[in-house]
């Protein structure tokens, strides 16, 4: 079965001052890819995003299509019903493409009653040593959620150690919905592969054997259609 290479548009989130990500659709259509993670880093972004219709009929034609909730989903609202309301949004926007995941940081899960009411499937991602939010917190979240799966992001997980990644694969793997691909790069997450230690390629060999989708979330900076290009030719090389 052909591996899924998917493409978050978090990793131009600079390219465009709009908080309405449909802006940035046009940049990824340019790629080679067969899913899409819609990124909505804040709430004014999820309440701002309205896809255009061609946009929407290209989306519901990839294999693997994504939703980032906003970061600090539960923080930044102000009461319940202002996280039921975002989190209705997101509902809509999942049925309206067709999407098959939608990622919440852990430290702002819905609480369990809330969250289940949603029909849509969810994962939370290990974050980096910086967040202070250790990867051994997961399994407390997935006791209390016991449907919930792993977003597995190695630019995260080696930025606690070499061995993190190998670590979560093992614990994990049954959980493992999809991975946030891109590199770490003197203590920089979210770096291009292009440019990580050897070490880092070592540390990301258990990868190989788990067949789930691979997001690439990185940070592209400059705006720079073949870079991108190049970046996703290396990526798909290093995994065929």
């Amino acid at each position: 079965m052909p591996r899924i290479f998917s493409f978050a548009l978090g990793n131009i989130w600079r390219w465009e001052k709009s908080k309405n990500k449909d802006r940035l659709i046009k940049y990824v259509r340019n790629l080679d890819v067969s899913g899409i993670e819609i990124t909505l880093s804040s709430k004014e972004e999820l309440y701002s995003t309205k896809l255009s219709t061609r946009n929407t009929t290209w989306l519901k034609s990839l294999e693997y299509v994504t939703i980032h909730a906003p970061f600090e989903l539960v923080k930044k609202s102000e009461n319940r019903r202002e996280l039921i309301k975002q989190l209705d949004v997101i509902a809509r926007l999942y049925k309206e493409v067709n999407a098959k995941n939608v990622i919440i940081h852990p430290d702002n899960l819905p609480p369990p009653d809330v969250l289940q009411k949603y029909k849509f499937n969810v994962s939370t991602e290990n974050l980096s040593i910086s967040s202070k939010y250790k990867s051994l917190n997961l399994e407390g979240i997935f006791i209390r959620y016991e449907d919930i799966k792993l977003c597995l992001d190695i630019s995260h997980a080696y930025s606690w150690s070499r061995r993190e990644i190998e670590y979560l694969v093992k614990k994990y793997r049954p959980r493992i919905s999809q991975i946030h691909f891109s590199g770490t790069y003197r203590k920089r997450t979210h770096q291009s592969l292009q440019i990580v230690s050897k070490d880092f390629l070592k540390s990301i060999r258990p990868l190989r054997d788990l067949h789930v989708p691979i997001v690439i979330e990185g940070d592209v900076e400059k705006k720079d259609i073949m870079f991108l290009k190049r970046e996703f030719r290396y990526i798909k090389k290093y995994f065929n």
